[in-house]
Parts: C-alpha cells; structure tokens; sequence
C-alpha cells in the first residue's frame, strides 16, 4: 500500500441516486507513517445547479469554468490507486465517488471501496466523546483547527490531521489499529486502469 488518500466532496445535495452531482474535490495525499505528501483538488462542473450555495459558497460562476468529471476521472482515480480512502462520513464520499464514475463509464469493480471513516473511528478512539461526530466536533475534541469549513480540500485537511490524531491514539493501543484490514485490502484494490482523459482540463480552484 502506497499510504492514505484523504478524501471530500462538496455536492449539490445528499442523494447520488436522486441525481446530486460533486461540485468539488479536495484530497490530501499521506505515507504510510501518515506525513503528508501532496494535495490535489478542483471545483467541477456538475452539468446542473450547484445546489446549496449557503453551504459549499460555490456558485454557478464558480464552476463556469471547470473540468467536467468526465475530464478529470482518471486524474482523481491516479490519486486514489494503491491507497487506502479516508473520510469523515466516508460511506457518503464513496457513494458518489462511486455513482460519478459511475455515470462517466468507469465502472468500479465488484466488492467495496476499501475505507476508513474519521466519524466512526472517533466513536472508538476519542475520549472524553465529543457532542456529536461531525467533523468540527471530532476536531474541536482532539485540538485540531478546521479552517475553510465546508470547502473540499480545507475539510480533507482537517480530516487528515485527525486521522493522525487517530494514529497517534492507536499506537499506543494493544493489537493492530481498526483499519489494518482496510489497510491490507486497499493495496490490492483493483482501480481502473489506462483511463485517458478526454483532454488537458484545467484542475480550477475556489477564489
């Protein structure tokens, strides 16, 4: 396993089945020991409304100019090969992760995207518990800043540095940490391979 992709998505609504589209991506690359190695992110053109813009502060404006999935599915899947994902919520990241490759053609294999959740894994390892298991709260718990809530890579951020919170607490626990196995099978996941993409699209960021 090459390490972790920690991964979010902002999107126009709750419901990949229900049409809601990603708006945009935020992902911070970390070794295996968990010390970061890069970042990569864009906005993304959904093909319909942004949807709640007094949440994710995107604009159609915003987006005017950005790559469609389409342009980017192999890039973003470069990202992701040989680690493991990690997420706050990460059942909700994957499932549009999914659908959106999904609707570009890029089918996923059978079997589950290998991932680790930073909400449910604060409900194992952060004492005393937080309120509740959004990311603010877990952040706020374990001394972490959140800045540029609610934008995808400042939440990827902030996720990342929980999940080395979560290392650190781990570490000091008897047997492996809870996502050994997650580990052990994202290094053999089998990501779609030789995608190209279309063209060179610009990756656009947030102003």
């Amino acid at each position: 396993m090459l390490g972790y992709a920690v991964l979010d998505l902002e999107t126009t609504g709750f419901s990949p089945k229900g049409g809601d589209r990603v708006v945009e991506i935020g992902i911070v690359l970390l070794d295996g020991a968990g010390h970061r190695q890069g970042e990569w992110s864009t906005l993304v053109q959904p093909g319909r409304s942004v949807g709640a813009t007094a949440v994710h502060r995107i604009t159609e404006h915003d987006v005017a100019g950005a790559p469609t999935m389409g342009q980017i599915a192999g890039r973003l899947v470069d990202q992701l090969r040989g680690r493991l994902v990690v997420a706050h919520n990460a059942s909700f990241d994957v499932a549009f992760l999914d659908a959106e490759l999904r609707r570009v053609g890029v089918g996923l294999p059978p079997g589950r995207v290998p991932w680790a959740c930073t909400m449910r894994l604060g409900r194992q390892l952060l004492s005393p518990r937080p309120p509740t298991f959004k990311l603010a709260d877990c952040c706020r718990a374990a001394g972490i800043g959140l800045h540029h809530a609610h934008s995808a890579l400042g939440d990827a951020r902030a996720a990342a540095e929980l999940f080395g919170v979560y290392q650190d607490i781990a570490a000091g626990l008897d047997g492996p940490p809870p996502w050994a196995g997650a580990c052990a099978r994202a290094g053999n996941y089998p990501w779609p391979i030789g995608l190209v993409d279309p063209d060179d699209a610009p990756l656009v960021l947030r102003s």
